[in-house]
C-alpha cells in the first residue's frame, strides 16, 4: 500500500462521515461534534490519571501490586472490548472491498484501512491513553528499566484488536447462512457470559465459598460478643483489647495467606494465557529480568501478526465467494411420487400451529398480532440478542448478590425484590419495547395498510413479551426466595404486582415507540447514527419510565404505615390492595391503550418512513 491510496482511502472516508452527519442536520452535527469532543477529553483524562497513578502510587510500590494493578487494568480493557465485540457480532468495515475489486487498489491497503478503523472504539479510546500515561508514571518514578512496558503494550493492543478482528472476519463468513447465524449470536454469547463468570463461580460455588463466607460471619459475630461483654462489664478494658488485638492479628494473618494463594494463582494464569503476559512483562521489568519481557513481546508480536495474516487470507476467500470452499453441502432431496397417486399430505409444523391458536378475553386481530410478533420476535437473532441481555444481568446480578451476605426481613426484603423487579425491567426491555416498531422495518407496511384497531396492534404488541416477562420475573423472585425467604402474603404480593409493574412500563414506552421511533441497522438492534433529538427522546423515556412504575410501592406503603399504626397485629395489608391494584391498573391500561391507538394512527405514516429507512 503506497501513500497515495492511503490518502485516496482517508478522503473517501472523511466524506463519507461528512454527509452523514450532513444529512443529519443541525441538531445530529452538534451531538456528533460533542460525542467527538467528550472521547477526545476522555484520552486525555485517562492519560493523566494513569501517569499520577503510574508516578505516585506505583513508584514505590511493591512487584505484586505492581502486577495486581496491570491485570486489573488489562482485564477491565478486554471485558470492555469483547462487550464491543459482542454488540457487533461481525466484521465492522470502513470500505468494503467490493468497491474497490475494480480499481488498480490493493486489497492489502483497504485490509489495513478496515483493521485499523474497526479498532477504534471508545474502548481503545479510553484504555490504550490510560496505559501509556501508567508506563510513562512508572518508567519516571522506576527509571529506564521499565522502557520495555511501552512495546509491551503496543504488542498487547496489536494482539487483542488483531485477533478479534479475526474472529470478526470468521462470524461474518459463518453468519452467511442465516440458520447458522442463530446458533453462533447464542453460542458466543453464553460463551461471554461464561468466561467472566469464571471468576465468580470459583469464589461463590465451589464447595469452600460457603464455609468462607460462614468464617467471616463467625469472626464477626465474635467481634460483637466481645464488644458486648465490654459493655456489660464482664470483662476489662485490658481484657478487651488484647482479646481484640489478638482476633485481629489472626485475621491479618488469614488475609495475608490470602493474598499469597491469589498472587500465585494469578501468576499462573499471567504465564499461561497470553493476555497475561503483559501483566507478567511489567512485573519481570520490575526485577530486572529482561529476557521473559522480551519472550513476552515476541510471542503477542506473532499472534499479531498471524492473526493479521490468517484474517486477511480469509477476507480474500470471501470475498472470491469461496469461503465455504470444500464444505460438504446437504442438497434437498426431491421426493418422487408415482403416477396416479397424490403426495402425502404433510402434517402441520409447530409455527402454522402457534399461528391459529386463540387467546382468552381479546379479540381475534390483538391475538394475530401477538402471536405473530412473538413468533417473529423467536426468529429475529437481533431480538434474540435483546432476550440474552436479562440473562446475562441475572448472571452477573444473581452472582453479586449470592457473594454478599444479604440479611434483610419484613417490607425492605419485599422493597429489594420489586425494586430489582423493575431495574431488570427497564434495562433490559426498554431498548425492544421503546421502539418496538422498528424491529418491524418494513413489515411495519402491513399494520399500517391493514384494517386491524391500532389499539389491538399496541395490546399484541405488548402481550407477546408476556412470556418473556413471566419467565424473567420469576428467576428474580426465585433467586430472592432462596437468598432469604419471604412470608406467604409477601410471596403472593410480588406476583400480584407484577401486572401492574409490566402494564404501566408498556404505556410509557408505547409513547416512546410512537411519539420518539428511531431507526435501527441493518440485522442489528442498534440504532442508526446521527439521529439527534429521536434518540434523545428514547433516553428521556428510559429515564423517567420508573417514576409511574413506582405506583406499585403504594400497597408496601400502606403496610408500613400499618404496621407504624397497629404494631403486633398482623393483616395482609400489600396482599390485599396489591389485588385491589391489579383491576385499577387494568382497567386504566384498557382506557388509555386506546387513547394511544388513536395517537399511533395519527402518526404511522411518519413512523413508517423512520423504520422502513435502511441504517448505516
Amino acid at each position: 500500500m503506497n501513500w497515495e491510496h492511503l490518502k485516496t482511502y482517508i478522503w473517501v472516508r472523511w466524506r463519507l462521515s461528512a454527509n452523514q452527519v450532513r444529512r443529519s442536520g443541525t441538531v445530529g452535527i452538534i451531538i456528533t461534534a460533542i460525542l467527538t469532543g467528550l472521547r477526545v477529553m476522555g484520552g486525555i483524562v485517562t492519560f493523566i490519571a494513569g501517569l499520577l497513578l503510574g508516578f505516585f502510587v506505583l513508584g514505590q510500590a511493591d512487584m505484586k501490586v505492581l502486577i495486581f494493578t496491570w491485570d486489573g487494568v488489562a482485564g477491565a480493557f478486554i471485558f470492555f472490548w469483547l462487550i464491543g465485540l459482542m454488540s457487533e457480532l461481525q466484521r465492522t468495515e470502513l470500505l468494503s472491498l467490493d468497491n474497490f475489486m475494480h480499481l488498480p487498489v490493493s486489497p492489502t491497503g483497504a485490509f489495513l484501512i478496515n483493521y485499523v478503523g474497526s479498532s477504534f472504539g471508545l474502548s481503545l479510546i479510553l484504555f490504550f491513553p490510560a496505559m501509556v500515561g501508567l508506563s510513562a508514571g512508572i518508567l519516571f518514578s522506576r527509571g529506564l528499566e521499565m522502557l520495555l512496558l511501552f512495546p509491551l503494550v503496543a504488542v498487547f493492543f496489536l494482539m487483542v484488536t488483531a485477533v478479534t478482528y479475526q474472529f470478526r472476519g470468521w462470524l461474518a463468513g459463518m453468519m452467511s447462512n442465516p440458520r447458522r447465524r442463530r446458533m453462533i449470536i447464542a453460542i458466543v454469547s453464553l460463551a461471554f457470559i461464561l468466561i467472566f463468570q469464571i471468576p465468580n463461580i470459583l469464589t461463590n460455588f465451589t464447595p469452600g465459598a460457603r464455609s468462607k463466607r460462614q468464617a467471616r460471619q463467625e469472626i464477626t459475630k465474635e467481634f460483637s460478643v466481645l464488644k458486648k461483654e465490654l459493655d456489660e462489664g464482664s470483662i476489662t478494658q485490658e481484657g478487651y483489647e488484647s482479646q481484640l488485638a489478638a482476633k485481629q492479628a489472626a485475621l491479618k494473618l488469614n488475609r495475608k495467606q490470602a493474598l499469597e494463594n491469589n498472587y500465585k494463582i494469578i501468576q499462573t494464569v499471567n504465564m499461561t494465557i497470553p493476555p497475561g503476559w503483559l501483566p507478567y512483562g511489567a512485573g519481570a521489568a520490575s526485577q530486572g529480568r529482561y529476557l521473559p519481557v522480551l519472550a513476552c513481546i515476541l510471542g503477542m508480536g506473532l499472534i499479531g501478526i498471524g492473526s493479521l495474516r490468517l484474517s486477511y487470507r480469509a477476507t480474500i476467500r470471501l470475498y472470491m465467494g469461496d469461503f465455504n470452499k470444500g464444505r460438504a453441502r446437504r442438497k434437498d432431496k426431491v421426493e418422487t411420487v408415482p403416477e396416479g397417486f397424490l403426495p402425502a399430505k404433510k402434517e402441520s409444523n409447530s409455527s402454522t400451529l402457534l399461528l391459529e391458536k386463540k387467546l382468552p378475553w381479546i379479540s381475534e386481530q390483538a391475538t394475530a398480532t401477538t402471536l405473530m410478533c412473538f413468533r417473529s420476535m423467536i426468529r429475529a437473532p437481533e431480538v434474540k440478542m435483546m432476550l440474552l441481555t436479562p440473562v446475562i444481568l441475572m448472571v452477573v446480578f444473581g452472582g453479586m448478590l449470592v457473594s454478599k451476605d444479604i440479611n434483610v426481613s419484613g417490607l425492605v426484603r419485599l422493597l429489594l425484590v420489586l425494586g430489582s423487579m423493575a431495574f431488570m425491567l427497564v434495562i433490559s426491555m426498554t431498548g425492544f419495547v421503546g421502539n418496538q416498531f422498528a424491529f418491524d422495518r418494513n413489515g411495519f407496511r402491513t399494520f399500517v395498510l391493514s384494517c386491524t384497531p391500532r389499539r389491538d396492534i399496541l395490546l399484541g404488541k405488548n402481550l407477546s413479551l408476556v412470556p418473556v416477562v413471566i419467565i424473567l420475573m420469576t428467576l428474580i423472585i426465585g433467586v430472592f426466595q432462596w437468598m432469604n425467604p419471604m412470608q406467604w402474603d409477601h410471596l403472593i404480593t410480588v406476583f400480584l404486582l407484577m401486572v401492574p409493574m409490566y402494564l404501566i412500563f408498556c404505556l410509557v414506552e408505547n409513547m416512546a415507540s410512537i411519539l420518539a421511533p428511531v431507526t435501527l441497522k441493518q440485522g442489528s438492534g442498534r440504532p442508526a447514527s446521527h439521529q439527534g433529538f429521536q434518540t434523545l427522546l428514547q433516553m428521556i423515556f428510559m429515564v423517567v419510565v420508573p417514576i409511574p412504575m413506582s405506583v406499585t410501592l403504594i400497597p408496601v406503603g400502606l403496610e408500613a404505615l400499618y404496621v407504624l399504626m397497629n404494631p403486633g397485629i398482623w393483616f395482609p395489608v400489600s396482599l390485599v390492595f396489591s389485588a385491589i391494584e391489579v383491576i385499577v391498573v387494568v382497567r386504566i391500561y384498557r382506557a388509555l391503550i386506546q387513547r394511544q391507538g388513536i395517537l399511533l394512527q395519527r402518526r404511522e405514516q411518519k413512523i413508517l418512513e423512520v423504520v422502513s429507512t435502511k441504517g448505516e
